[in-house]
């Protein structure tokens, strides 16, 4: 589990950089940067699923 969320938070790192790069072009793909920025909401989402899957997995003390 943990393998795979720290392979989602690279993923999502690596989408917010394609975005800020292609954000930073003349005339950027507005089409593109928005597919991008769903999937690292997609990213995020599943993200924050996976944590609270874990945080209610631990005990309390």
């Amino acid at each position: 589990m943990y393998n795979r969320l720290k392979s989602l938070r690279n993923q999502h790192s690596t989408l917010d950089s394609l975005i800020r790069r292609e954000e930073m072009h003349s005339f950027p793909d507005t089409v593109h940067i928005r597919s991008l920025k769903k999937f690292k909401l997609r990213l995020r989402d599943e993200i924050q699923r996976i944590e609270d899957g874990l945080s209610r997995r631990r005990p309390v003390c």
